[in-house]
């Protein structure tokens, strides 16, 4: 049997009195305060990233509000660009869906739970002993972020995801097995074999070196939640055997009527 797929089109979320639209204008904002003060290399070095962005080091120290404020900055301009225009887009769709208020929690639930979950596994030395700082304060929207993108395509699996060619079943799973193999490939975590892998493609060049500053986990745990939040809303999936099991039930009970 072959499968159709729907289009799914994003739309434009207008912009209006409303937490999107709220959460773009600060995070836009914020980011062009940090130019403005020499941007992310300069604020980092006078300490401003170190208390506002998130490390294990610094929750471990009782600044637990990093696990939310990290959310607010960001590294670089194309590092903002990306995040804000993906939850713009997909926070908008969600919205319509869902509406505000869970949309919200989506957001925050990845932000969250994306942050913790990199406290946990993101190793404080990526590209090994020695090559950059320790524990790296983290920054971006990107947890949360990945929490609306695997809402979306976990609420509607089948449709696809315009302008892509692919279900967005299809889709969230690529997400996330990008991000685990990515993560897996970090040289600092000393996995045999993998980590030599990872040597030899940080060496490329920045490119390289950029794969493994990302935090991985960190969109794993964001895009966790957003599957979980669609999970708890669409309930357990109905299996064939519980359907005749069911009906089953419903013959004997008729029967036993007549």
């Amino acid at each position: 049997m072959k499968l159709h797929l729907v289009p799914m089109r994003l739309g434009v979320h207008q912009p209006g009195a409303d937490w999107l639209t709220a959460l773009t204008v600060v995070l836009v904002m914020t980011h062009l305060g940090t130019e403005a003060l020499g941007g992310p290399e300069t604020v980092e070095t006078k300490g401003f990233y170190g208390v506002l962005g998130l490390s294990l080091p610094g929750v471990m120290e009782g600044k637990v509000w990093q696990l939310f404020t990290y959310s607010f900055l960001h590294g670089s301009l194309l590092h903002l660009i990306i995040n804000v225009g993906v939850i713009y887009a997909i926070g908008g769709r969600i919205n319509r869906i869902l509406g505000s208020r869970r949309t919200m929690c989506i957001y925050l639930g990845g932000v969250v739970g994306g942050g913790l979950v990199h406290i946990l596994l993101f190793p404080a030395n990526p590209l090994g002993p020695g090559m950059i700082p320790s524990y790296l304060p983290l920054v971006g929207s990107s947890g949360g972020m990945m929490a609306l993108l695997i809402a979306l395509v976990s609420l509607s699996p089948d449709s696809r995801m315009w302008p892509l060619m692919i279900s967005g079943k299809n889709l969230g799973r690529g997400v996330m097995l990008s991000a685990l193999i990515l993560f897996l490939f970090t040289p600092g975590l000393g996995l045999p074999g993998l980590s030599e892998a990872g040597k030899l493609v940080a060496r490329d060049g920045d490119l390289g070196v950029s794969l493994f500053l990302i935090s991985h986990p960190c969109h794993l745990g964001g895009g966790l939640v957003g599957f979980l939040f669609a999970r708890r809303l669409l309930g357990k999936p109905v299996s064939l055997e519980e359907l005749q099991q069911a009906r089953k039930k419903r013959e004997e009970e008729n029967r036993l009527r007549n």
